[in-house]
């Protein structure tokens, strides 16, 4: 079969005018031409012979030196042919940029340096059709092209100067950074322009230097602490800056030293600090100093460092030439915007970039969509926006969770060179070379995941009947493989899902489960996580080698006589990988546990309604009095959003009632209109256990939006004269609002919602609460109950993440990015019982409440229901 290949693509650096010809390269397995390079490109060409020889199963490719006596395909940089690159303004693309081109007899791959080179050889590789998706070579793809012919002409520059997308914790072990690096090279990451801006002044100024100059350090509280240095002390800028340049001394082809300083807190508060400034001013006045001394001794060298946590905000003063700045997307504590804080650096005098957290395995567990690359477009868009505000590179942290957010790594690499490229070829391009005939259902699997739904039980059902569809339609061994690392953490999540459901305790600290059956699950998901190592599946050293094990395993302490020493032994237990064997085993055995935890698990749409609130007696009066004359139920809630229609021109009196003796009333509320506009804000506060009130003044009719502020130990009921009146209940994490976090919710008291005409079926989903149980009720208005169960709802990363909001406030970055697991109860509705308002009832604790393709409105009573009026 020919090949043709007919690429001519404007990039980055815009493209050559010449049309291309089309280039012979091999004709049935043999080689129409040879690799002609200069002597200390060799290894680079060797590297290509070798790719090529692959994707044509056929002889080596012939090397030799320049110039080339035959048709050739010609690797050279600017020096090897200068005359070449100036005709062709190769100046123009930078130190990373290259042309590759056909012309008769002649394949060229022209670049300003060897790092620009290696570009073009992978970039050429690309049009090819070979692909290196995941570090772990089973990812890599190289086509059957016995004949390959090619017709070309590219000129290309990446976006951003620097990108590097590592691992949080690091590469463990040998494999997987030898797996790392190869992939590095082959997506044409790293740059010539290499940031260090990570935490420093550790490295010149040791913790260790404490004991005999305190000085040195931060004024804290009165008192010296090894936090940050004391940057107004002449002894402290001498010592840096004298670090640094010996530095560039002992490194001569560093280009820049951090000057960040230490993580945490703990800005020097002596009167010299003081005069000084903020913490950013201390910051950014230390990297100044150090930026003078660079660029008097080495006037091509940079000092950078971060913008980011206590040192967000921009200094007051202008920023000296040779100061590098990253900008975090995390640990912002700052109330400028993302634009407005990276503007404000630059015209400060700063070159920006972007610190970027793909995944940190402390926000995510590793768990699917949980983490920003396992949401592959929502990533996209970010780093087009980075791009579009001239930050010109990016560093960015991941974890080693290959198959949650593998697309989204690969799809990154691609677009942090050019960010111009589709995502949904991007993403097509993986789903159809990676999995061949089994496409469709892994295309399926990863779209669900991608759009970030939280892991259920649920949701794990529906990925093992994806994977198993895809089993049944591969018959490639190199797709056969793949399924196999899929299934692998399929078979994780299992273990994780099957150790959390043991590992409980109620509200008094006590274990609910039989403590050999939490010893026996932790023992298997420990065994399982270490197995996976070198495959890079997860990241198995974070999950069972550091501190945070002792937070996910926090029911093993728990248990009379617990030894962590015992979790050393099963780490060293198995340390293989599972064979193909194994995993099919796992596989049947998975598929039939899921089918009897999730009897029905049925797909979130993401139906999303939109249209304005309005009172669904007005609309479907019919629904409403089919419930008669029931009470309206109290609500008591931790957090949740009100929705209360006013006719304009009114004093609302609002009383606050706390749930009983031990909460209190001391909260900041806030008061918006329908399409989220705040018109008003404030504070409430009593005396522990007592009601309080406040009055609102509205003016103009409509709906508002009220945010009570109410807060653990601080439930309340809002008393509100009758009116329509409902509470939200989607997804929080994703719509900015707070979410409904009922108190003590009891079966006797249920909540009423609308299931729109022409409803076949929804998800409502429980994310935390219950200590451990909750009991969850579905009625119709005849009486009849949909559904009744007791469920499983929080786990231990939902306590994890609530000390960490209660530990920290506003500055607790884990809640802004943690997507919690959930569990989710997939609902039929019943024939003729759409269109109707169905009641839900709870007996729980402190537990959030979704709404999943019906309209997320709850209220206490039908007649108050407030829905959307695309949801009638």
């Amino acid at each position: 079969m020919v090949i043709l290949l007919v690429v001519c693509i404007l990039w980055v650096g815009g493209i050559v005018s010449a049309q291309p010809v089309t280039f012979s390269i091999a004709q049935n397995g043999q080689p129409r031409c040879s690799i002609a390079t200069a002597k200390e490109h060799q290894s680079l060409a060797e590297e290509l012979a070798g790719w090529l020889q692959q994707v044509t199963r056929g002889e080596k490719f012939p090397l030799q030196n320049l110039p080339p006596s035959q048709p050739a395909i010609v690797l050279a940089t600017a020096s090897d042919l200068p005359d070449l690159a100036k005709t062709h303004r190769l100046a123009d693309l930078g130190p990373e940029g290259y042309i590759i081109r056909t012309e008769p007899n002649r394949l060229w791959l022209l670049a300003n340096t060897p790092l620009g080179l290696q570009h073009a050889v992978y970039r050429l590789l690309h049009e090819v059709g070979c692909r290196w998706y995941f570090a772990d070579p089973v990812w890599t793809v190289i086509p059957h092209r016995p004949t390959l012919r090619l017709r070309v002409n590219l000129r290309e520059q990446p976006a951003f100067r620097d990108r590097v997308i590592w691992y949080t914790w690091g590469a463990p072990t040998q494999t997987l950074w030898n797996h790392y690096h190869a992939w590095f090279r082959r997506n044409r990451q790293g740059g010539h322009f290499r940031v260090n801006a990570g935490h420093a002044y550790e490295v010149y100024i040791p913790y260790s230097e404490f004991e005999k100059h305190p000085e040195w350090f931060a004024l804290v509280g009165g008192k010296r602490q090894p936090t940050q240095l004391c940057v107004s002390n002449p002894e402290v800028q001498r010592r840096v800056v004298e670090g640094i340049l010996r530095l560039f001394e002992q490194n001569p082809d560093l280009q820049m030293a951090s000057v960040e300083p230490n993580d945490g807190g703990g800005y020097c508060e002596c009167d010299g600090c003081k005069a000084i400034g903020s913490p950013s001013d201390q910051a950014f006045y230390l990297a100044n100093l150090a930026a003078k001394a660079v660029r008097a001794r080495y006037p091509d060298k940079w000092v950078g460092l971060l913008s980011y946590a206590y040192h967000s905000e921009p200094p007051r003063f202008p920023i000296e030439k040779g100061v590098y700045v990253q900008v975090t997307t995390g640990f912002r504590y700052t109330s400028l915007s993302l634009e407005e804080q990276v503007n404000r650096i630059r015209n400060l005098g700063a070159d920006v970039g972007v610190y970027d957290y793909f995944n940190v395995p402390e926000w995510s567990s590793d768990l699917p969509g949980a983490a920003k690359a396992g949401r592959p477009r929502e990533m996209a868009e970010s780093i087009r926006l980075y791009h579009r505000l001239g930050m010109n590179t990016y560093s960015t942290q991941a974890s080693l969770d290959w198959i949650a957010s593998g697309p989204g790594y690969w799809l990154a690499a691609q677009l942090m060179w050019n960010p111009r490229l589709d995502t949904e070829r991007l993403l097509d391009d993986f789903y159809r070379n990676a999995f061949g005939k089994a496409a469709r259902p892994m295309r399926r699997l990863y779209e669900r995941w991608g759009r970030g739904e939280r892991f259920s039980p649920r949701g794990l059902r529906l990925a093992l009947q994806d994977l198993r569809q895809a089993y049944r339609l591969a018959d490639d061994p190199q797709v056969l493989a793949r399924l196999d690392q899929v299934a692998m953490y399929l078979h994780w999540l299992r273990l994780w899902m099957e150790y959390d459901r043991v590992a409980r305790w109620d509200e008094f600290g006590r274990l609910v489960s039989d403590p050999e059956e939490i010893r026996r699950r932790a023992q298997e998901l420990i065994r399982y996580t270490r197995r996976l190592t070198d495959l890079g599946i997860v990241h198995s050293y974070f999950h069972v080698f550091t501190g945070w094990m002792r937070y996910r395993f926090a029911a093993l302490e728990k248990i009379p006589g617990f030894d962590w020493r015992q979790t050393e032994a099963w780490k060293t237990e198995a340390v293989t990988a599972p064979t193909a064997e194994e995993v099919r085993r796992q596989l049947q055995d998975d598929l039939r546990r899921l089918q009897e935890l999730v009897p029905l698990a049925v797909e979130i749409t993401g139906k999303r309604f939109t249209g304005r609130l309005v009172p669904l007696a007005e609309r479907a009066l019919g629904a409403v009095q089919a419930w008669g004359n029931v009470a309206r139920s109290p609500l008591f809630v931790e957090s949740g959003l009100h929705l209360f229609r006013s006719d304009g021109n009114e004093a609302l009196l609002l009383t606050y009632t706390p749930f009983d003796s031990g909460h209190t009333v001391d909260c900041r509320w806030s008061l918006l209109r329908e399409d989220g506009k705040q018109i008003a804000q404030g504070e409430v506060k009593a005396e522990q256990g007592q009601p309080a009130q406040m009055m609102l003044e509205l003016r103009e009719p409509g709906v508002y939006a009220l945010n009570p502020g109410t807060d653990y130990w601080k439930a309340a009921q809002l008393e509100f004269s009758p009116r329509p009146l409902s509470v939200w209940c989607g997804r929080a994490d994703r719509e900015g609002k707070p979410p409904l976090r009922l108190w003590l919710p009891r079966l006797e008291q249920p909540l009423y919602f609308y299931v729109p005409k022409g409803t076949r079926h929804f998800v409502i989903g429980i994310v935390e609460g219950g200590f451990p149980h909750s009991t969850l009720e579905l009625r119709l208005a005849d009486g009849r109950v949909v559904r009744r169960e007791q469920i499983l709802a929080g786990d231990q990363l939902s306590i994890i993440i609530d000390e960490d909001r209660r530990q920290y406030g506003e500055l607790a970055e884990m809640p802004k990015h943690a997507v919690l697991p959930s569990q989710q109860l997939s609902i039929l509705v019943p024939k003729g019982a759409d269109g109707q308002v169905w009641a839900l009832s709870l007996s729980s604790l402190r537990c959030v409440v979704e709404l999943y393709d019906i309209p997320p409105y709850l209220a206490r009573h039908p007649a108050e229901l407030l829905v959307p009026e695309d949801g009638l």
